[in-house]
């Protein structure tokens, strides 16, 4: 295994030392043709650029509809998008459970006979409609919402649905707290476990400080994974998160460094005393991508705290936010690291490449209560190819692999190979 990494790592160093090309990460999203009005007129590029950034900007979080409505004067830009994604692979090692997210957290053991399995997956797929009203004015307002099949029997569920003026974001989408402009491309629907990524109901504000400086704070809706035993148990939630940001960014938008931070505390039940109490918890997370040269760019984040599992991405869902210890009554919070490190390369106007490590890890309190089949850290690997034939249709391949090992200390490993064609509209 090591030395297929440092094949890919060698691959991809070779190859940024021959070419050069414009930072990005998505060809399909690249020119300033990619958005086509089909009722009225108005310049391509000022489409483009008004709905994109209305969308999520996680690089593989398409929201760019490939035509728009043009209202009169240009009184507001109307896209309806779908995007179909289509992926075919070979899992080989311990059981990964998804064949949409390659999540080191799930893996369980083989069994004999079931050391590898050909699947196919096409839930990641989605429709949206990016709506931007008054676009060149100091007013203008924005409408996104995106579904896909991501839903239990893969029925639909919505993913964004949020609304924008003046720097004010109200909605369903992720918090102010990820950096998802930092985040590696990824075929895999899922990405980098260690890196902040949650979906909420938030409210958060974002201003322009200077043309370099930018900042947020907000409010997530309260929200808390604790594992309870004993003398606790879970209450309903009642004081929203506080997330923030300062953000200086450089090279025309396409460089930033961000630091963010998370005031989340978390109620719990003490039986003991018949009450409730407060575990407090928070964190930092330092991030940013940064074109290094012709079309070499790395992204990376490091995220640091007590009682932030459910906003990192492989803790999502497995109590890792606080813990019941040993003394009655008591929940305490758990420390969470997550770090993540990607290097994208544009060979050509048609041919990108990323490779990108990414590292999860748990620490509990003394005493906690917990089995010890629980998550305590993980790797995540990716390196992949993606080749955009025009700004409908691209195709990529993806090398995806996990590790993790729980509190008794026993090690999983699993391995992806998948093949992607992407459909936009």
């Amino acid at each position: 295994m090591k030395k297929t990494l440092l094949t890919l790592s060698a691959a991809v160093t070779v190859g940024a030392m021959g070419f050069s090309a414009s930072a990005q990460r998505d060809n399909r999203l690249e020119g300033d043709d990619v958005v086509t009005p089909v009722v009225g007129d108005a310049p391509s590029k000022d489409i483009k650029e008004a709905l994109q950034n209305n969308a999520p900007q996680t690089p593989n979080d398409n929201g760019l509809p490939r035509f728009a409505i043009v209202g009169k004067d240009r009184g507001f830009y109307l896209g309806i998008g779908a995007q179909f994604l289509g992926e075919a692979m070979f899992d080989f090692g311990d059981n990964m459970p998804s064949a949409l997210n390659f999540t080191p957290s799930s893996m369980t053991s083989k069994t004999p006979g079931n050391g590898g399995a050909t699947r196919f997956a096409w839930q990641s797929s989605s429709f949206y409609m990016n709506f931007v009203a008054m676009p060149n004015s100091d007013n203008h307002i924005g409408i996104f919402f995106k579904a896909n099949f991501e839903g239990g029997n893969s029925v639909l569920q919505v993913s964004h649905f949020y609304g924008k003026y003046r720097g004010l974001t109200i909605g369903y989408t992720n918090s102010a707290f990820n950096d998802g402009a930092a985040m590696p491309m990824t075929i895999d629907n899922e990405g980098p476990n260690g890196s902040a990524s949650v979906t909420l109901f938030t409210a958060y504000w974002a201003q322009n400080f200077t043309d370099h400086f930018s900042g947020a704070i907000g409010i997530d809706a309260p929200t808390a994974d604790i594992t309870t035993a004993g003398s606790t148990s879970t209450v309903s939630q009642r004081i929203p998160a506080i997330p923030l940001y300062l953000q200086y960014a450089w090279d025309g938008g396409n460089s930033h460094i961000r630091l963010s931070g998370l005031y989340r505390p978390m109620q719990y039940r003490n039986t003991v005393d018949a009450k409730n109490a407060t575990v407090q918890g928070g964190g930092v997370q330092l991030s940013g991508m940064t074109h290094i040269a012709g079309g070499l760019s790395a992204q990376y984040d490091a995220t640091y705290g007590a009682g932030i599992g459910s906003y990192l991405q492989d803790d999502e869902g497995l109590g890792l936010d606080a813990v019941a210890v040993g003394q009655p009554g008591k929940v305490k919070a758990i420390k969470n690291l997550g770090v993540t490190a990607g290097l994208n390369y544009v060979f050509t106007p048609k041919l990108s490449g990323n490779l990108m490590y990414s590292h999860l890890t748990n620490w509990l309190p003394d005493n906690a209560l917990i089995s010890n089949d629980t998550y305590r850290y993980g790797d995540y690997v990716a390196a992949n190819l993606i080749y955009t034939f025009n700004k409908f249709i691209s195709a990529g391949i993806e090398y995806d692999y996990g590790h993790t090992k729980n509190f008794a200390g026993d090690p999983l490993h699993s391995n992806r190979i998948q093949a992607q064609l992407a459909v936009t509209f």
